[in-house]
């Protein structure tokens, strides 16, 4: 945070703020925008422009026809597949220095996008509805990877616990509980951005959209490498996509995080904060966070909602 009069760098047009605060005063420094609320991102970033109008650009960006988009919410999965598919692509054991916002549709908006050299691996947390439309013209193969969402609860209260002020979460876990499970979140509910993932692309048959789990790439992260490579095209030997698995294990990932990584286009973790991108990466760990009860009526309320959805997760280690 800036002190003594100096501009923050977190400093936006608080009049897009939107109100996400419940009972007790603790919500999200969003603005909303298409039903989804979204982070308020520093000045730097949105370069004098309103907010909104910098997503809203997103949608006209130029593509690439070799461009692959990893589409996900929040905290399943979107580094570790970056680091991934980079190495099946490029065919050599390297590490992104980048963090991956600097591929981040959301937070390089319309300019950002075009200005990235091929080939060219992006990331988002946003809806088909507002990627690029060349998206669906181009036929840009996309793959989406999903996790259990009481994990994802679990992970993005950690994460939203550490980051830099005001976007730091300063609720309690049951608190975040309701709200992860209601839309006024960023990116708004998990469940709704699964329905919502998957109508828009039942909408647009001929998209090329490679489905995968964090958990069954984990349980078996060779087979997972092998999956994306066909998805991709590639000619990947069977020995280096266990190479790939090797060199991708979250203990290795978590390293890398730590000592290799250049700072993004924002700083992200709170000072004194133990954040990171790669907190525990288990299959399971909710069992850590919920009561039986909190679980229970964590089940009731995602259940009622996606029954039929013809989503099946696992939740804990097979």
């Amino acid at each position: 945070m800036a002190s003594d009069g100096e501009t923050s760098v977190r400093d936006p047009d608080l009049s897009e703020l939107a109100d996400t605060k419940n009972s007790k005063g603790h919500g999200f420094h969003c603005f909303k925008h298409d039903g989804l609320y979204f982070f308020m991102l520093p000045e730097h970033l949105v370069k004098g422009q309103k907010q909104v109008d910098r997503i809203k650009s997103v949608t006209e960006a130029e593509l690439k026809d070799d461009d692959i988009i990893i589409c996900a919410y929040p905290k399943c999965g979107t580094h570790w597949l970056w680091e991934v598919i980079e190495m099946l692509i490029s065919g050599t054991i390297h590490y992104q220095k980048d963090v991956k916002e600097t591929r981040m549709l959301e937070f390089i908006f319309k300019d950002g996008i075009e200005a990235v050299p091929q080939p060219r691996v992006f990331n988002t947390h946003l809806p088909l509805r507002m990627l690029p439309k060349q998206v669906v013209e181009k036929k840009i193969k996309c793959i989406q990877i999903m996790r259990n969402p009481k994990d994802v609860c679990v992970s993005f209260f950690n994460h939203l616990r550490d980051v830099t002020p005001p976007a730091n979460y300063e609720g309690d876990f049951v608190e975040f509980t309701e709200a992860f499970l209601s839309e006024k979140i960023p990116f708004g509910s998990y469940s709704t951005n699964l329905l919502s993932w998957k109508t828009e692309v039942a909408a647009a048959p001929e998209l090329p959209v490679l489905d995968m789990y964090y958990e069954d790439m984990k349980t078996d992260p060779v087979k997972a490498a092998k999956d994306i490579a066909k998805f991709l095209g590639l000619s990947c030997t069977d020995k280096y996509c266990e190479e790939v698995a090797l060199a991708c294990s979250f203990k290795k990932m978590k390293k890398v995080d730590e000592e290799m990584k250049s700072d993004g286009p924002m700083k992200i973790w709170a000072e004194g904060s133990e954040g990171t991108f790669y907190r525990k990466g288990e299959i399971g760990d909710w069992k850590n966070w919920f009561t039986v009860a909190e679980s229970e009526r964590f089940d009731q309320k995602w259940n009622a909602k996606m029954k039929d959805s013809g989503f099946t997760f696992t939740y804990t280690p097979v």
